[in-house]
C-alpha cells in the first residue's frame, strides 16, 4: 500500500486536488488511507471525511432495487407500470426495470419540464411522462440520470420509505456504513473547482435537487463505499447477505448491444464493464469526484476520491500508473480516432452532420462556418468548435472563431472539456439520428 500512497501523493500534487481517500480491499482486508486536505489550506482529510458519490449513487439505488427482486418484489423485465400504474401510457411507463438500470431505457439525461428544487420524486417522475425517448428501448445505450430518479421512487413505492431511509435501513446501517446525503451537516469536505492550465483552484458549492438525489447524492467515505462493494468480492460474511449471488450475478452481467462511448467498454445493472473483467463506475458533483473499480475473480477492489475538478484526470492517471504496475483495470480510453479531418473531406461531413438536437431540456446546434469549421453551441456564447475525425469522433477544440490551441499547464495538462470524446451516431442506411454526447448522453437529432 506504500507505494500507491506515495503515487497518490504526488499526483494529488500535481492535479492541484486538496484532499483524497484511497480504499483498497485486497486479500481479504480493506484499507483506507488519507492524502491532502478537506479544504484547500485547512485542516487534513480524516477517516470519517464524508466525500460524495455523484453518479456512483447509481451503484448503491440498483443494489437497492436488486435487493426487492431478490425479494420478489419486483422483476427485471416487467415495465415499471406493473408497480407504478399512473406511468401507464407515458413514456417511462413501458421501461422494465433492467433498461432503467442499464441505461437503456431511451429515456433522456433529464426531464425537460421545469421542476422546483424541492419537488418529491413523484413529482419530478410525473412531470417526466410526456418526454420523448431519445433512442428505442433496449437497444442503445444513452446514460440517463432521469432513468435513475424513476428507479428511486420505484424503491420508495415498494418499500413505502423515502429513498435515503430505505439506503439506510437495507444497506448502510446493516454494515454499519457512514453516510448521507448531500447538503446534510456531517464531517463532508469542501468542493473545488481546479483550471488545470492555470493551477487555479476556487470553492464551489453544487446544488444537488431533491428529486435526483438517487442518481447522485449519497456521501460517505471511501471504505464505506468499498464496504457497499464487498458483495461483489465475496468479502461479506455469510450472515449478512445483503444481495444473493443471482443479483450479484445481474449486476455485473453485461447488456449486448448497449456500447457506453466515453465511460467505459460495457454497462450491466448499476455497474459498467471495464478491460481484464474488471467492474465500476464514475461519479462527480462540479466539486468532486468517486472512482469505483471491482475485480470479482480475484477478490479485489479499489475506491478513490478526491474533492476537486481534476479528480477525473488524477484517477484516471492513478489506474492507469496502478495497470503499469500490475494491480487494477487501467483507466478507460477512447480508441484512437486517426486523423482529422479537413478540407473537402471535413467541408462535407459537416454539410451532413449541421442541424438540431435535443434531449429533455437540452438543446444543441451544430452549424458549419465559412471558413470550414464545424461548431457545437449549447446554451448562450460563441459555440466551440470541434475536431471532426473520419468515424464520427469528435474532440471540443476551443472557441469557435479562435484559432488558438486550448491551454494547457506547464505539465501539459488541459481541462476536461478538452480531453473527452463524443460522437455522431448514424443508422446502418446512413442516416444521422443524433449524437452521443457528455459522458454517453443521445441527444436526438430533431
Amino acid at each position: 500500500m506504500d507505494e500507491r500512497v506515495e503515487l497518490l501523493t504526488e499526483l494529488v500534487r500535481r492535479y492541484r486536488v486538496p484532499g483524497a481517500q484511497l480504499a483498497v480491499y485486497e486479500h481479504g482486508v480493506l484499507t483506507q488511507v488519507e492524502v491532502g486536505h478537506v479544504r484547500a489550506g485547512g485542516e487534513p482529510v480524516a477517516p470519517d471525511s464524508l466525500f460524495p458519490l455523484g453518479s456512483v449513487t447509481k451503484f448503491v439505488t440498483a443494489t437497492l432495487v436488486l435487493q426487492l427482486v431478490g425479494d420478489g418484489d419486483l422483476e427485471l423485465d416487467e415495465p415499471i407500470a406493473t408497480w407504478l400504474p399512473e406511468l401507464r401510457g407515458g413514456t417511462p411507463g413501458s421501461a422494465t426495470v433492467r433498461q432503467l438500470l442499464s441505461h437503456t431505457s431511451g429515456l433522456p439525461d433529464m426531464v425537460g419540464a421545469e421542476v422546483r428544487p424541492g419537488a418529491s420524486l413523484r413529482a419530478h417522475v410525473l412531470a417526466g411522462r410526456g418526454e420523448e425517448l431519445v433512442c428505442e428501448p433496449g437497444k442503445t445505450f444513452s446514460y440517463s440520470n432521469f432513468g435513475y430518479v424513476v428507479a428511486g421512487y420505484l424503491v420508495e413505492q415498494i418499500t413505502g420509505m423515502r429513498w435515503a431511509e430505505a439506503v439506510r435501513s437495507f444497506l448502510l446501517d446493516p454494515l454499519g456504513v457512514p453516510g448521507g446525503v448531500l447538503s446534510e451537516p456531517g464531517p463532508g469536505i469542501t468542493q473545488h473547482a481546479v483550471h488545470l492550465p492555470t493551477g487555479a483552484v476556487q470553492v464551489v458549492e453544487p446544488e444537488v435537487p431533491l428529486a435526483v438525489v438517487p442518481a447522485g447524492a449519497l456521501t460517505t467515505t471511501a471504505a464505506g463505499l468499498l464496504t457497499l462493494a464487498l458483495p461483489h468480492c465475496g468479502g461479506l460474511p455469510a450472515d449478512m447477505p445483503i444481495l444473493e449471488p443471482a443479483q450479484i450475478e445481474e449486476m455485473g452481467r453485461t447488456i449486448p448491444g448497449a456500447e457506453p462511448f466515453g465511460l467505459a467498454n460495457a454497462w450491466g445493472l448499476g455497474l459498467a464493464g471495464f478491460d481484464r473483467q474488471w467492474l465500476g463506475h464514475d461519479g462527480n458533483t462540479g466539486g468532486a469526484t468517486c472512482t469505483l473499480r471491482i475485480h470479482p475473480a480475484t477478490g479485489t477492489a479499489l475506491v478513490l476520491m478526491t474533492n476537486a475538478t481534476s479528480g477525473r484526470q488524477l484517477a484516471d492517471r492513478f489506474l492507469d500508473d496502478l495497470a503499469a504496475r500490475g494491480f487494477g483495470p487501467g483507466a478507460y480510453h477512447v480508441p484512437d480516432p486517426g486523423t482529422p479531418l479537413s478540407g473537402k473531406e471535413l467541408r462535407a461531413a459537416a454539410a451532413e452532420l449541421t442541424g438540431r438536437y435535443r434531449s429533455g431540456g437540452r438543446v444543441i446546434d451544430v452549424r458549419a462556418e465559412e471558413s470550414g469549421e464545424l461548431v457545437l453551441q449549447q446554451g448562450h456564447g460563441g459555440g466551440s468548435r470541434l475536431t471532426l475525425y473520419p468515424n464520427l469522433v469528435f474532440q471540443i477544440a476551443g472557441k469557435a472563431g479562435e484559432r488558438t490551441a486550448p491551454p494547457e499547464s506547464p505539465e501539459g495538462l488541459r481541462g476536461d472539456e478538452f480531453t473527452e470524446h463524443h460522437r455522431f451516431l448514424r443508422t446502418a442506411d446512413g442516416r444521422i439520428t443524433g449524437v452521443q454526447y457528455a459522458g454517453g448522453r443521445v441527444v436526438t437529432r430533431v
